[in-house]
């Protein structure tokens, strides 16, 4: 081989190891390196959804494809609540059978038309015993109030604080006592008169929210016109029907009062314990019919008190002992002259004076729960015909020993009614009762033995002014 060709084949191969070198060197770069554990992870594809896949098959066609992004995976919730069931309401039941005269179909109006009725919880404390609470079936706002029938207004009560006894057993006598009057709240009374066979009906509208500005003592009314408003959302109104003085649910009023001896022993037990309840300058009077147990004809009724007369203002009468006032009307406005009449004439035709007309001859009106007395029982106190009610003396509070209770007067008695007033008034008295157990001092027994009483309790420690010399 000459030496040309022995070079030219030299070149070849040197060009062939060349051209061999550079391709797998181009290869390699061209295949991915097998991932790593130690490097960098890689991102894994999305799942296609349904419509990636279509765009995939149409790139295939020869369509250009659309990137769908990857739908993230919804983060994990609470499951729903269960929907509660809805508390299915009460039936409506008829107001009549509520508070238990169905006889007075036709004769009575529901007091709150716009509602469906049931019974609320069964003589709550919120409600007072012996009062039903009718309560509306739907829910409202507020409701507006009628009376029941045709009758006069006997008595308002504005006094917005609406209290409970809750440490007076509501069993203390039975089925009623003063101390229950601290559920009523604001509340209307209004006469009927002679009514559906009884010789008098009164009724009761309890825990109002309002009453009209314009409704007074003595004014007519019937079954078309507001005496007050209710507030919801489920409206309740405490009412309670008087046939005579028995309530719907057979509580009387005045309870019999003791023998005699029962009647001594808790006049003297109470004798040592007392103050006077009068002013110095208005005194006992044991003679004559300023006594319990007096008949007061023009009302057809007995007198259930001591009248302690004055003859002129700027006197004040007190506690006798501490305790609750229980009962209050500090803002009386006299009816005329002729809506008094037409009340008293009610009181004529029942042949007694009903409580809520007595109630009304009070005037303004402090009464007072003193608590058990040893020996004696429950005692109450009080004192009406006020001026003025003292500011301190308040509905549930307590008062003390000898604290004021307002400026004496006349109001709630006809010279009153008549605008006369004061010391121009020379009937001007302070009319105090003391009632035990829900009997009053005296109550039964002949006018020798009430003096004997009257003297027993106040003519002690008390040392009232006017009482005989011992």
């Amino acid at each position: 081989m000459s030496g040309r060709v022995k070079v030219v084949l030299q070149a070849l191969i040197t060009l062939l190891a060349v051209a061999t070198i550079g391709g797998a060197l181009w290869w390699a770069t061209q295949v991915p390196a097998p991932p790593s554990d130690m490097g960098v992870r890689a991102t894994p594809s999305p799942i296609p959804s349904p419509d990636a896949t279509q765009e995939t098959a149409a790139d295939a066609a020869g369509e250009t494809a659309t990137t769908v992004p990857p739908t993230a995976e919804p983060a994990a919730t609470e499951p729903p609540a269960p929907t509660p069931t809805p508390t299915p309401l009460p039936e409506p039941v008829p107001f009549l059978e509520l508070i238990g005269r169905p006889d007075l179909v036709d004769q009575a109006e529901t007091p709150v038309p716009d509602c469906g009725l049931f019974a609320a919880a069964a003589e709550n404390d919120s409600i007072g015993a012996g009062t039903v609470g009718l309560t509306c079936v739907e829910e409202w706002s507020s409701v507006e109030v009628f009376p029941i029938a045709a009758g006069r207004i006997v008595g308002i009560v504005r006094e917005d604080t609406q209290l409970v006894a809750d440490d007076v057993p509501m069993s203390e006598f039975g089925t009623w006592s003063w101390s229950y009057q601290l559920a009523l709240g604001p509340h209307v009374i209004v006469d009927h008169g002679p009514f559906a066979g009884s010789r008098n009906m009164q009724t009761v509208y309890a825990g109002l929210e309002t009453i009209p500005d314009d409704l007074v003592i003595g004014m007519p009314v019937d079954p078309t016109l507001t005496i007050g408003s209710l507030s919801g959302p489920r409206p309740v109104l405490g009412f309670s029907l008087w046939d005579g003085n028995v309530r719907q649910d057979g509580a009387e009023v005045v309870e019999a009062g003791p023998d005699l001896e029962a009647q001594r022993l808790a006049a003297a037990a109470l004798g040592p314990i007392i103050e006077s309840p009068t002013d110095p300058l208005c005194p006992l009077s044991i003679a004559g019919g300023q006594l319990p147990g007096a008949p007061r004809g023009y009302r057809n009724g007995t007198h259930q008190g001591i009248d302690f007369g004055c003859g002129t203002s700027d006197r004040f009468g007190h506690a006798i002992a501490p305790g609750r006032v229980v009962y209050l009307v500090d803002d009386y406005v006299d009816p005329s002259v002729a809506n008094r009449e037409a009340l008293l004439r009610n009181a004529g035709l029942a042949g007694f004076t009903p409580h809520w007309t007595l109630v009304m001859l009070y005037g303004n009106v402090v009464v007072i729960d003193h608590g058990v007395v040893p020996g004696a029982g429950r005692v109450y106190s009080i004192a009406a015909h006020l001026e003025e009610v003292d500011p301190a003396i308040e509905l549930g509070a307590t008062v003390t020993k000898g604290q004021v209770l307002g400026e004496l007067g006349n109001r709630g008695t006809n010279a009153s009614a008549q605008g006369v007033r004061g010391s121009a008034d020379p009937s001007l008295h302070l009319h105090w009762e003391l009632f035990i157990d829900n009997w009053y001092l005296g109550e039964g027994q002949p006018a020798n033995v009430v003096a004997e009483l009257v003297a027993t309790t106040l003519c002690d420690a008390a040392a009232t002014p006017g009482c005989p010399a011992q």
